[in-house]
Order: structure tokens, then C-alpha cells, then sequence
């Protein structure tokens, strides 16, 4: 009984993660995009009229970084092209534009396509705490390859810049669900 009732919280809790509907609308923000020969500005507005799946990495991360952005370069190869990727560096002193650079071309991302941001602390927490509601934690007098500890999950966002769901990105079964979610936004138009 026990164990049945621990499931149903489980697939309870899963269930409130994604939504038919939005479960928030993203803050207004701006951060700097990191492309392969340029920065540039990157805000809400630029989220506007694309669906996006995003992640939280840092470059010199010993944890779990390496493996979701394998994961998500995998999704970005399996789903059309009008999904976006969007990688957003947690470490603003460590993610610098270059080591986001070497980054990206690790992860083979389609410049254009998928989106590396970086920004002040104050930028990063401000988007993680206020627009996905995720924690984030940065110790700068830790070693470089633990100085972050943040969410492993991908966020999909819809075409207007609200949160349709939170995936464990470590999970096969997860994957599978944002990748079927995220051609659902594209067919009703989000």
C-alpha cells in the first residue's frame, strides 16, 4: 500500500509538471547569446514565436552537464528544425564567451539553432529563481568543476515564452515525453 501510495505522488507530481497549459509565463530578461564569432543581446522577446527546450550547464562542469547536453544535442538531431535549443551557462565567471564557444562545438550545436546564453549572477539567478523557477547555487571559492550545483532538467517553453513542462533530462523516458511534447506545441501552435 505504501509503495502504491508513493507512486501515485510521483506520477501526481509528474503530471503537475506538464501542463496543457502554461504553468508560468518567463520574466523579461537579457542576457548575452554566445555565437560562434559574436555576442549579442538575448532577451524574453527573442524567445517569442519559437518552441525552445532548454537546459542549465556550466563548461567545467564534473557532474551531470557533459551528459544533458548530449542528450539535447540528441534531441535537437531528432526533432525538426523549428525547435529551438537553449543552453543557459550558470557559472558567469567560468562560462566565459570562449569557453562556451569550445563548448558548443563539442556538442556540435547548429549555430542559429541552439543558443548559449551567459550572463551577471545577478542576470542567471534572476532568470533560474524568477522565470523557471529552478535552484541554482554557485560557490566561487569551490573547485571549477563543482562550482555550480543546479537543475538537471530540460524546460520546454511554448511560442509565446511560458513554461509547458519540466523533464528530468537524465531520464530516457523523459526524453522521449519533451520530444513528443515538443511536436504537440508545433502542431497546435502553441
Amino acid at each position: 500500500m505504501r509503495r502504491m501510495l508513493i507512486a501515485c505522488v510521483v506520477l501526481l507530481a509528474s503530471a503537475c509538471e506538464r501542463s496543457k497549459e502554461p504553468l508560468a509565463v518567463l520574466p523579461e530578461f537579457r542576457m548575452t547569446s554566445v555565437g560562434p564569432q559574436a555576442t549579442a543581446e538575448f532577451g524574453r522577446k527573442d524567445l517569442l514565436g519559437k518552441v525552445w527546450i532548454v537546459d542549465f550547464i556550466f563548461t567545467r562542469c564534473a557532474g551531470p552537464c557533459p551528459i544533458l547536453s548530449t542528450r539535447l544535442s540528441k534531441l535537437g538531431r531528432e526533432l525538426p528544425p523549428t525547435v529551438s535549443l537553449l543552453t543557459v551557462a550558470v557559472d558567469s565567471e567560468g562560462d566565459t564567451p570562449k569557453r562556451l564557444r569550445g563548448y558548443a562545438k563539442r556538442y556540435e550545436a547548429e549555430p542559429g539553432r541552439w543558443v548559449f546564453l551567459r550572463g551577471t549572477p545577478s542576470e542567471t539567478y534572476h532568470l533560474l529563481y524568477a522565470g523557471f523557477r529552478l535552484p541554482l547555487s554557485v560557490n566561487p571559492s569551490a573547485p571549477e568543476e563543482l562550482r555550480a550545483t543546479h537543475s538537471s532538467r530540460f524546460v520546454l517553453l511554448d511560442r509565446n515564452g511560458a513554461i509547458r513542462g519540466y523533464y528530468d533530462g537524465l531520464s530516457d523516458s523523459d526524453n522521449a515525453a519533451i520530444a513528443r511534447d515538443a511536436r504537440r506545441l508545433l502542431e497546435v501552435g502553441s
